[in-house]
């Protein structure tokens, strides 16, 4: 998947943007810097750049507004994509009606922009949106997978590969809650960013 001298670019919202502005080289504390390292470590023949286009609170709405400025401007030759999350919470924890709700249906219309958007980018991966709860039946984790699904119908119109980022914290929750990773169960902390750099670096095809 990679070549040697790589533009990555990971785009998204807080679970992607992990504190970057806080970081010296922009790439925050979270799965972004877990798979730059990992590459560095165990790639030492290679370069690649990293770029973290998270943005706390994006939603696909506004992640696609600034695409061309903060993802396509980079020339990537890689592009990871992981949004959503803050489609389906504001449903939930803003009522105030100047923050816009994002439909189901407008949030696969966003997706489906993206995908045409980076129909000159080499490799292009969507990450679904996930929530770390082990009821199926809690009323976020059901919109989450809703939406989640809205992306995988939008990916296989442009034949785009989805990463399917709940089912790895689905694995992790057999054993332990989600409240152990983080309090809101939507920002993945230090495990769950272990969690998603695995998964990124297994497509990237890179062993730890």
């Amino acid at each position: 998947m990679l070549k040697d001298r790589d533009t990555i670019v990971f785009a998204g919202d807080s679970t992607t943007d992990a504190g970057k502005l806080n970081t010296p080289d922009r790439l925050g504390a979270g799965y972004v810097k877990l798979v730059r390292d990992a590459l560095f470590a165990f790639r030492p023949k290679e370069n690649y750049r990293v770029v973290n286009a998270g943005v706390s609170g994006n939603t696909s709405a506004q992640l696609l507004a600034r695409w061309d400025e903060d993802v396509a401007a980079q020339k990537p030759d890689v592009v990871f994509c992981m949004i959503g999350i803050n489609d389906v919470w504001r449903h939930f924890d803003s009522f105030d009606p100047r923050f816009e709700h994002i439909s189901e249906g407008e949030y696969r219309r966003n997706i489906e922009a993206i995908c045409q958007k980076v129909r000159g980018v080499r490799e292009f991966r969507l990450m679904t949106p996930f929530y770390m709860e082990r009821s199926r039946t809690d009323e976020m984790r059901v919109m989450t997978e809703r939406y989640a699904a809205r992306m995988r119908e939008a990916a296989a119109v442009y034949g785009v590969r989805v990463l399917d980022i709940q089912a790895e914290f689905d694995r992790y929750l057999e054993g332990r809650p989600g409240q152990s990773i983080s309090w809101d169960r939507v920002h993945p902390g230090a495990v769950g960013s272990m969690l998603i750099a695995r998964a990124v670096l297994r497509e990237m095809e890179c062993s730890l």
